[in-house]
């Protein structure tokens, strides 16, 4: 049995609105329905998946803190950016799951260490750090 419309409650609904999921049975109830600006209801299995990330305070990045002197140039950032091969493993879901993990985690350290026993997460970042090297030697000008 189909639900009953969420516009005029009479008849049996055939469609859903596709941005609040509100179900409707004609074009009239649709119009009715739209008068009223909607919303989309919340993704519930995104809400879980960001509950499984811990929560740290955003890093301040200011240019004199840098206390280990491992900044990237601007240079390295758009090598990475230009890079095929990092946007292609960037496609991959669980790759960046993996990294927001790691970014908004109250032990990063930890969780790189853990990810790097990953295949797929040490080749990801061996493909950065090659990237990173052709680009730092771009730069050095030979005599």
């Amino acid at each position: 049995m189909a639900p009953k419309c969420g516009v005029c409650v009479e008849a049996e609904s055939k469609y859903k609105c596709p941005n609040c999921l509100t179900p409707y049975c004609s074009l009239a109830c649709y119009k009715t329905h739209k008068v009223t600006p909607c919303t989309k209801p919340p993704d519930p299995s995104a809400a879980s998946q960001n509950e499984d990330v811990a929560k740290q305070p955003p890093r301040s990045f200011e240019e004199n803190e840098d206390e280990s002197g491992w900044r990237l140039r601007r240079a390295q950032l758009e090598a990475m950016a230009a890079s095929d091969d990092i946007r292609r493993m960037l496609r991959d879901d669980e790759l960046r799951k993996l990294i927001q993990k790691i970014d908004s985690s109250i032990t990063p350290e930890k969780d790189l260490d853990k990810a790097m026993e990953g295949a797929a997460f040490k080749q990801f970042t061996d493909k950065i750090l090659a990237v990173v090297s052709s680009e730092d030697k771009s730069h050095v000008t030979q005599s």
